[in-house]
């Protein structure tokens, strides 16, 4: 008898262990208030987002051609701040869901007790990654004048990793994405000159303002890049599409950042055409202090 409840024991006990090792963990209080946190922090991008928006529509052209200029602007703003809604909707509904999980199976009785400095320690926090911090961007394609309109999107990768003091953000390779904020073959501006500015916008799946990189050029194959950012951003590229004068600097104003180093730009052949090669790295430069949760999915 004694020999067939051994026997027994041994066949069940590998469908025990089997059962055990396929039991899910429960969701933490850490990692719902992580998800609410990274939720908030979306919200705020999408206000951030707006505000430009409005800004931008409550500048006052100077003439029926920046006016134009102005309406493609915020053709593409309007698309970025739709993605936003997107995101953060989805961020809401992620940090809900995981509550209800942590609400449906509870931990068990050793584990619900009052938060100890360890586990404090392990729920992820904010990060702010600071103004001026450099962003180095390899484009996973070219983006040229002749093949992407303002508000297409783009995507590439990190160059070099990413520090926000000791500890490392983002590494090499991680994906970015953006949004062409213009395209414009040269000639086609007031001064015969062209324009192809991009906006980073998200790294690793988290929101940021990583500035917008311009390439201003000439039909004789002169180029110049800048990098602009900050609330009069935008404002200062429609400044730079209807700049009669010729002066791209002045209508930068106080939103440039100051010249693109290193960039994938230089004088070439004549050409119509503006590109932003994928071969180089692209320096971004974030314009102001922004918070940024790393999602957790």
């Amino acid at each position: 008898m004694n020999y067939k409840v051994y026997t027994l024991a041994l066949v069940l006990a590998p469908l025990a262990i089997i059962v055990g090792c396929d039991k899910k963990p429960t969701q933490t209080r850490e990692e719902i208030i992580a998800e609410y946190e990274a939720h908030k922090i979306e919200q705020e991008h999408y206000a951030r987002l707006e505000k430009e928006l409005a800004d931008l529509k409550d500048q006052q052209a100077e003439s029926a051609e920046a006016e134009q200029h102005k309406l493609e602007l915020m053709k593409a703003m309007q698309k970025q701040v739709d993605d936003q809604k997107k995101k953060m909707e989805a961020t809401e509904k992620a940090a809900k869901e995981l509550e209800q999980t942590k609400q449906a199976t509870p931990p068990p009785k050793d584990e619900q007790q009052t938060d100890s400095p360890s586990r404090e320690r392990n729920r992820p926090a904010p990060i702010t990654v600071a103004k001026g911090t450099q962003l180095v961007v390899t484009l996973s394609k070219e983006l040229t004048t002749d093949s992407h309109n303002t508000g297409d999107s783009w995507t590439g990768n990190l160059a070099q990793d990413v520090s926000v003091g000791d500890q490392v953000v983002w590494t090499a390779g991680t994906l970015v994405s953006g949004i062409v904020s213009q395209s414009t073959p040269t000639g086609r501006l007031a001064n015969g000159e062209g324009v192809l500015a991009i906006k980073l916008n998200d790294i690793g799946g988290a929101s940021i303002d990583g500035g917008i990189f311009v390439v201003t050029g000439d039909a004789k194959g002169a180029r110049n890049a800048k990098v602009i950012g900050g609330t009069a951003a935008l404002g200062a590229l429609v400044g730079i599409l209807s700049d009669k004068k010729n002066q791209t600097d002045h209508a930068l104003g106080g939103a440039a950042i100051g010249a693109a180093v290193g960039t994938a730009v230089a004088a070439g052949t004549a050409s119509t055409v503006i590109k932003i090669e994928s071969a180089k790295p692209v320096n971004f430069e974030v314009p102001a202090d922004v918070r940024i949760v790393k999602p957790r999915r």
